[in-house]
């Protein structure tokens, strides 16, 4: 009976490498969960508690003081904790992800603490395997991955000496006899296991079946509650813009100079007209419904402008703003969601309202990005507010009219409405200045503003210009957005943070002018795009970089596999093509006797060929690719590809005129124009291309490849 039950109950003295496994299975324990206490999932001091009782049962493991506690200390120790937690649910923040995490703590402390059987070291791994897990699914900051190569560097030999002990297990004898049998027989052998495992991991993550949105909706840099942006604007509460340093678009040039003062980065965001009680009131969203859709760009210009061309194809990643409106700049002339916007919705609708704002009519993601077509200058607005237009609406204050007719120095606001408020500007941005004080202001903030504090924020100047203005008889709006950015030293794309946000003044000053924006802050507090030092770079590659971890980590969803799919497929495309003219070589070569020049020119070909695949590959939308972009368009730049292979000296961005003069001395004249007007309908008529249409100009490509060049 007695060796039964020691059958039944073995020896935890006796498990193999008990105090080596126990020490290595804590440390993993330790490291698990240290992301959680930096976000809003695990409370500091619970972790500090954790690590704590970690910390003594480990102590007394290395002191040679191995722990095991009794099933009946398990049952009382499971029976206390349920009771906190009852108590700790019910009359604490109830959260349940905080409450799973507790129980995940409790329980790996107290199986650490209670090993008998092997078995308990498998549980013990997998809890640790499920803290990981809960630190990497609850973090959205792109510091995680330096955590995540910092843990495989202390987990992963400690995985193989795991692997190395359990081998061990069944050879006591040698192992006792010759210590040295517990050493991994090869460092670089762990070292390439990591990287291959890292290696393979990339396109697991690329392969692995996605929802149609991403698994995790995060960025950092997304708090909406300091963007400082609202619907409403309350002249109480000057100074709620510019307060934060954080990134919240990223406007990479596609196509298009680059420069250190881009007239793109002036972004008009909200539009504001009704004023009332002190605040400027929520637009109505009253308006057009517009949509962006597949294939179709949505014009960004105001009713009744002359078509313009474009001068730069920019792409917006736009991070939550705090308000449900589409930023642009005032240069844009249209715009189009990208790939993966349209593959999630179908339709992108928005409602476009009299002042120019884009409402949003659905939640957008975390992160989204538009294309956005931009021209060198603004547009003017040439539509005139209503009669009963809140723009017209005056408050009726005296201290107002006096001071717009003492700075205007007897200009008539009726004859003359551009000077009148040119001079109203200028004496605001001269005269007064700029401060973020946002203390509170009596109750009309406004008038103390220009008789006795004259100074304030760039809202504050604003609304004193428009009310001004407004006392005068000529509409006027607020307007927020952005006026600056950072450019990136690292490539040709800006970032926008919360320290560029602005606020300006439209107003009407006639049929000839039309809508005028006026910037009556201070030259001082008026942001600009700037450029960085050495170290502020490497600051500024790190925020980069964690833009860029939301969107494409975070918020890798189905869209973006058909995306890549597609740049994989153009990329084999472009390699076929590649191989074809070399295999033409090759016989031209062969049939005049030149064997050995025509091997050198084929291994020079293959290696042209590969550089460009991996080019690309990497690139994605660089050179003459088409992802993303309208069938008219992609079959344009697939003509501009072809003309170039023909010999045509042609660039992405050579325009169409330039594209049909060398088409026609290529003798392809014909063809080209047929492509060429189908892609101007397109991009600058707004005409979706149709199905058929499609499958014309594939024709037409198709005919264009196979006639080969010709002078």
């Amino acid at each position: 009976m007695m060796a039964k039950d020691a059958k039944a109950r073995p020896d935890p003295a006796l498990l193999p490498f008990r105090r080596e496994r126990i020490l290595a299975a804590g440390t993993l324990l330790a490291l698990g969960p240290i992301p959680l206490a930096f976000g809003d999932s695990l409370q500091p001091a619970a972790l500090l508690v954790y690590l704590a009782a970690l910390g003594v049962l480990l102590g007394f493991v290395r002191a040679g003081r191995i722990p095991c506690l009794a099933d009946r200390w398990l049952n009382l120790a499971g029976l206390v904790y349920f009771a906190l937690f009852w108590f700790g649910f019910r009359l604490g923040g109830r959260s349940l992800l905080r409450t799973a995490l507790h129980i995940l703590l409790f329980t790996a402390v107290l199986k650490l603490a209670s090993i008998k059987r092997e078995r308990d070291f498998s549980v013990t791994l997998t809890l640790a395997a499920f803290l990981l897990v809960a630190s990497m699914a609850t973090s959205t900051h792109a510091t995680i991955l330096l955590f995540l190569a910092a843990y495989a560097a202390v987990a992963w030999p400690i995985f193989s000496r795991w692997a190395l002990w359990r081998d061990l297990a069944a050879a006591p004898d040698e192992w006792r006899c010759d210590e040295r049998a517990r050493e991994i027989p090869s460092r670089r052998a762990v070292v390439a296991s990591l990287a291959a495992s890292f290696v393979l991991a990339a396109p697991m993550f690329i392969l692995l079946p996605r929802l149609k949105s991403s698994y995790i909706q995060g960025l950092p840099g997304g708090d909406t509650a300091d963007t400082g942006f609202s619907d409403t604007v309350d002249t109480n509460l000057y100074g709620r813009l510019r307060q934060t340093n954080k990134v919240f678009l990223r406007v990479a040039v596609e196509e298009g100079p680059v420069s250190d003062d881009p007239p793109f980065l002036k972004i008009r965001l909200v539009a504001h007209t009704r004023f009332a009680g002190g605040v400027w009131k929520k637009p109505d969203g009253q308006g057009r419904v517009v949509a962006m859709r597949e294939g179709a760009r949505l014009s960004l210009l105001p009713p009744g402008s002359a078509p313009v061309e474009p001068l730069h194809r920019l792409s917006f990643e736009i991070a939550p703003l705090g308000v449900r409106f589409l930023p642009y700049p005032v240069t844009a002339i249209s715009g189009v969601a990208s790939p993966e916007l349209i593959r999630r919705y179908g339709v992108v609708p928005l409602v476009r309202d009299g002042t120019g704002n884009f409402h949003l009519t659905f939640e957008p993601p975390r992160l989204f990005r538009v294309e956005i077509l931009s021209g060198p200058k603004p547009a003017v607005d040439l539509v005139p507010p209503a009669d009963l237009d809140p723009s017209r609406e005056a408050i009726g204050s005296e201290t107002l009219r006096a001071f717009g007719q003492d700075v205007a120095g007897g200009v008539d606001p009726a004859t003359s409405p551009f000077l009148f408020a040119s001079r109203i500007s200028d004496h605001l941005a001269t005269r007064f200045f700029y401060s973020v004080d946002s203390a509170r202001w009596g109750p009309n903030p406004v008038e103390e503003f220009l008789t006795q504090r004259r100074s304030g924020h760039c809202e504050t100047f604003a609304t004193a210009m428009a009310l001004v203005l407004r006392e005068h008889g000529i509409p006027s709006r607020l307007v927020t957005g952005f006026a600056g950015g950072e450019r990136g030293p690292f490539g040709s794309y800006y970032l926008v943070r919360g320290l560029d946000a602005h606020a300006w003044v439209e107003a009407w000053c006639g049929p000839g002018y039309g809508w005028i924006a006026f910037d009556p802050t201070p030259p001082s507090g008026r942001p600009g795009v700037t450029r960085v030092n050495l170290l502020q770079s490497a600051g500024q590659l790190f925020q980069n970089l964690e833009f860029l971890y939301g969107r494409y980590v975070l918020g890798f969803a189905q869209a973006d596999q058909a995306s890549l799919a597609q740049t994989v497929r153009e990329g084999f495309e472009g390699a076929s093509e590649t191989a074809k003219g070399v295999v033409r070589a090759i016989r031209a070569f062969a049939w005049g006797g030149w064997k050995r020049p025509a091997l050198l020119l084929l291994g020079a070909a293959a290696a042209v060929a590969a550089v460009l695949l991996l080019r690309r590959l990497a690139l994605g939308t660089g050179g003459f690719g088409t992802r993303g972009l309208p069938p008219a368009s992609a079959a344009y730049r697939k003509l501009q590809r072809v003309l170039r292979r023909q010999g045509a000296d042609l660039t992405p961005a050579s325009a169409p005129s330039e594209t049909l003069a060398s088409a026609d001395q290529l003798g392809a004249g014909r063809i080209s124009r047929e492509i060429v007007g189908a892609y101007v309908a397109e991009s600058f008529g707004g005409r979706p291309t149709p199905e058929s249409e499609v499958v014309r100009l594939g024709g037409l490509l198709k005919e264009l490849r196979s006639r080969g060049p010709s002078r």
